[in-house]
């Protein structure tokens, strides 16, 4: 299916066809969750910290426009940074207070939700040190209207934003690709390390009516400028110098919430060197590829656990429905059909394992983990668990949370829940 189009000539005949029915706000999913904790966020409010926390307050309703499409999140320190269709706002987690807009000037954009192709990618900011400052990046697609010979364009850019006084760093357009042609997809910053942005792309080929393709960006933050770029290569997961993704042939779909199909069976999920993008393993004959990234130098694809520096698939850590979530220090936490397991970053290691098999445990449903602690339900009761043993730690009361840090839990309709203890 070749990628939704949100410019106003496209939403038009969008319109008519859905009779303007409504579209998810774009929040779903297991991927998109919290980089790695890298940049500190400076503290303005008198929130305190509980590192990890182990009670949250009552929920706070994030003072946000809901008829705006939402394309992720990303909370660091007392703050809670939202990427929309317009821009990029910052949140106090304690109040819900607005502190900030810093807006896009997209003239041909059609920002809402209402009649648009649905798209439930979650594509949060990433957050980067440069210097004395933290910024929020992120990347986007502008058109511009062509005259006399001159025709039709969309660009993609990246823009960099200070995360204290929500003012615009820097904004660069990528160069376009060679015998393909971006859509107006939004694109996604893949990630940062060391300087880098990896920046994902949508475009198709311009031989072909049906196939969609992708190019991916590696960005020097410093320079500004591309150090390498990569056609019909799309990039899902950075960490510890490799950029995973899908190596996509002339004829392939993306499906919308984040797979890429091959009829031939010729994709290849690949990892490449952040550095300079030279390919450092690939795993082909792939029908379909879907990478989403975990943290601690790992990734998911295809029910398996990989080391992303590898490509090799971590041992006994697989099943139906996987999903991981890392605490940002030590231990990723699977969740498959039927079976719980707490994995060791750095051997790699199963820790512990609760299975439905063991009558004596409820088998809970993960929910988000930070710093040691693992947030579960297990009806009628949220815990925590130790993350390193499994063993419950405490309950508490609810919400369903989605990501934690030590301010607060935020759930996926974007209530912050400040931690009390």
């Amino acid at each position: 299916m070749r990628a939704a189009c949100r410019s106003v000539m496209c939403l038009t005949v969008a319109l008519v066809l859905s009779g303007l029915a409504g579209c998810s706000d774009g929040n779903s999913g297991a991927g998109g969750k919290t980089p790695d904790a890298g940049p500190k966020g400076k503290s303005e409010t008198s929130a305190k910290a509980f590192d990890p926390p182990l009670k949250f307050g009552k929920g706070v309703k994030l003072a946000r426009d809901e008829d705006v499409k939402t394309w992720g999140f990303a909370p660091l320190g007392p703050k809670v940074y939202v990427r929309t269709d317009k821009g990029l706002d910052a949140y106090d987690t304690g109040s819900g207070r607005k502190l900030w807009s810093s807006a896009l000037d997209r003239k041909n954009r059609y920002t809402g939700t209402a009649g648009v192709p649905e798209d439930n990618r979650h594509i949060p900011p990433v957050f980067a040190q440069l210097g004395e400052r933290t910024e929020a990046l992120f990347a986007y697609t502008d058109s511009t209207k062509g005259s006399g010979t001159n025709v039709d364009r969309t660009d993609v850019y990246l823009r960099a934003v200070d995360t204290d006084s929500g003012k615009v760093s820097w904004t660069t357009r990528l160069p376009e690709p060679t015998g393909m042609t971006i859509t107006d997809m939004e694109p996604t910053v893949v990630g940062a390390e060391n300087g880098t942005a990896v920046v994902a792309a949508f475009a198709y080929p311009d031989n072909s009516t049906d196939s969609d393709s992708a190019v991916t960006y590696a960005v020097d933050l410093s320079t500004r400028q591309v150090t390498w770029k990569q056609q019909g290569f799309a990039a899902a997961a950075v960490d510890s110098g490799t950029v995973v993704g899908a190596q996509v042939p002339d004829r392939a779909t993306f499906g919308q919430l984040g797979a890429w199909r091959a009829e031939e069976g010729d994709l290849a999920r690949a990892g490449r060197a952040v550095a300079d993008g030279t390919v450092r393993w690939k795993d082909e004959g792939h029908s379909s590829v879907e990478v989403e990234r975990v943290g601690g130098g790992l990734f998911t694809s295809e029910s398996a656990l990989y080391d992303i520096r590898t490509g090799k698939a971590i041992a006994g850590v697989a099943g139906a429905y996987l999903t991981c979530d890392y605490d940002q220090q030590s231990v990723v936490v699977c969740a498959s059909d039927g079976t719980v397991r707490g994995v060791d970053t750095s051997s790699r290691k199963v820790l512990w394992t609760i299975s439905e098999e063991d009558t004596s445990r409820k088998m809970p449903t993960i929910q988000a983990a930070w710093h040691g602690a693992v947030y579960a339900h297990a009806g009628p009761d949220y815990v925590v668990l130790d993350a390193k043993t499994g063993k419950d730690r405490k309950t508490f009361s609810g919400p369903h949370l989605f990501l934690v840090n030590e301010y607060a839990g935020m759930d996926l309709d974007m209530v912050a829940y400040p931690a009390t203890g």
